[in-house]
């Protein structure tokens, strides 16, 4: 054995370390952050900015990094992380329609996707709302089901508390706070398609509806104009699926009006009760809500499922920021631990726990859980403890690959307008925050030949001007183009062992 081989070695793997750790340490960016800080015009708003290289743990710039701010969508990166965590990679939303006897079962998972629009539009080949209730009703048919007596729509794996109530109450008919259901369908909202009335101006325009839902109750008080432009809007009465269309209406829309929905599970069951009347396999059959008489499991016989997997959830939950899609994690991942119907509470808790093991009991205890959505102003979460959480996703090789891709690259989703113009050598994806008075920007920049990776949190609170709006979002960008060159100009000065 050449003894004086192993010891050059062992010292070349010493100082090799050592030269890491130091390069490390003095590539500290936290006063290329105060500079990009002082230079943007902010006035009083709140700046917190946390920079970490993921692989050796050590914090690259911190600015007021441990100041509690509320996070808006940067609260999606907890929600979706801790799901990933506790339901797993291979894990799939499944919907199911059950036969039992004489009735079917449509029994829910949570699954935010079912008949998403957004999500059916990109399919190849495209399908419709229709098409998917068409699939659920012909695959009752082909099983040989015939004379179903009710159809029980069973939503229970999550509560029935469909608005968390510190949303802002104005807002609950906008597709974004829609409701939260254990069987969500159609992104929970209905579209409505109005155009001229035949009789011309001052009559009442038609319209039509997706998905076509000839049980809803729509009041027209909109008028047909002849000149001008579309100013249609609709409204719904609380607690109810009673709709009134409102305005103008110069020409056909070709998009459709939004507004949400009443308890979308009984609305989902409606849809499919149509559907199967018009194959024959039910009459007029009873719908409703599975009830505490109803077991929670069915001995009855699956005749059709609809699966979506995690990876696709998280997708849409962070490139396209679907408050659903969040809502539906925490709820899920709470059901998934306690075996009771998910809730914000449960979902909280679990969300809770899973901080407290990933970045230890005192930073969970700083960080306020509403929902995980990032809707609620009630949220609060330092830019510390999302740095340190996309190091905790970003060291574990099991999820971190999907984790990463479920975020935006420039020029989609949520970035799609930012970093326009930017030379940028390094992937940064990252998810954006926005509500009244908040912008936020966390993700990573990453070396792509190495897996090296480095994560930054940009938030900013107390905004009160469209320049302080402006300023912050340059800000943002700023920072992650500093994370991408820093993170670039290390990748050609990696320490190299002897041999």
């Amino acid at each position: 054995m050449d003894v004086r081989r192993l010891l050059q070695r062992a010292v070349c793997l010493l100082v090799a370390s050592a030269s890491a750790h130091a390069f490390a340490q003095a590539g500290s960016l936290s006063d290329d952050v105060r500079r990009l800080v002082a230079a943007h015009k902010l006035g009083t708003a709140k700046v917190g900015i946390c920079i970490r290289d993921v692989d050796s743990g050590i914090t690259l710039a911190d600015f007021n990094a441990s100041a509690p701010m509320i996070p808006a969508s940067n609260m999606k990166l907890l929600t979706s992380g801790a799901a990933l965590l506790v339901l797993s990679p291979d894990f799939q939303f499944s919907t199911e329609l059950i036969r039992e006897g004489d009735r079917l079962i449509f029994k829910g998972s949570g699954d935010p996707a079912l008949a998403d629009p957004e999500v059916l539009a990109l399919m190849k080949p495209r399908m419709t709302v229709g098409d998917v209730l068409d699939v659920i009703a012909d695959a009752a048919t082909t099983a040989g089901v015939r004379d179903v007596r009710e159809l029980v729509v069973d939503d229970r794996v999550f509560d029935r508390e469909f608005v968390h109530p510190s949303w802002p109450a104005d807002k609950l008919d906008r597709g974004y706070s829609c409701q939260v259901s254990g069987l969500n369908f159609h992104a929970n909202v209905i579209l409505v398609f109005p155009r001229p009335g035949g009789e011309g101006p001052g009559s009442p325009p038609s319209f039509a509806i997706e998905p076509e839902s000839p049980f809803l109750s729509i009041s027209n008080k909109a008028r047909t104009i002849a000149n001008g432009k579309n100013s249609v809007w609709l409204s719904r009465e609380p607690q109810t699926n009673r709709f009134t269309l409102h305005g103008d209406v110069k020409y056909a829309a070709q998009v459709g009006v939004e507004i949400t929905i009443h308890d979308p599970a009984m609305f989902a069951g409606q849809l499919l009760a149509e559907r199967l009347r018009s194959t024959g396999a039910m009459a007029a059959p009873t719908v409703r809500l599975a009830g505490p008489g109803d077991p929670a499991s069915s001995p009855g016989r699956r005749v059709a499922a609809v699966t979506t997997p995690i990876d696709e959830v998280l997708k849409r939950c962070n490139t396209d920021s679907a408050n659903l899609y969040a809502e539906s994690l925490l709820k899920c991942m709470g059901h998934a631990v306690t075996m009771e119907p998910g809730s914000w509470q449960n979902g909280a808790s679990v969300l809770r726990m899973v901080l407290s093991q990933k970045l230890g009991p005192d930073q969970a205890a700083r960080v306020t859980i509403a929902d995980g959505s990032g809707l609620s102003r009630d949220n609060a979460v330092s830019a510390e403890a999302l740095a340190r959480w996309l190091e905790v996703m970003g060291r574990d090789r099991t999820v971190r690959d999907i984790f990463a891709q479920s975020l935006a690259s420039p020029g989609e989703g949520t970035l799609r307008e930012r970093f326009r113009g930017d030379k940028i050598s390094t992937h940064i994806v990252a998810k954006s925050g926005f509500i009244n008075g908040v912008r936020t920007l966390s993700g990573y920049a990453i070396d792509e030949s190495t897996g090296r990776r480095v994560a930054f949190s940009v938030m900013i609170n107390d905004i009160k001007t469209d320049t302080q709006t402006l300023a912050s979002k340059e800000l943002h960008e700023q920072i992650a183009l500093l994370c991408d060159r820093w993170l670039a100009a290390r990748a050609s000065q990696t320490p190299k062992l002897g041999g």
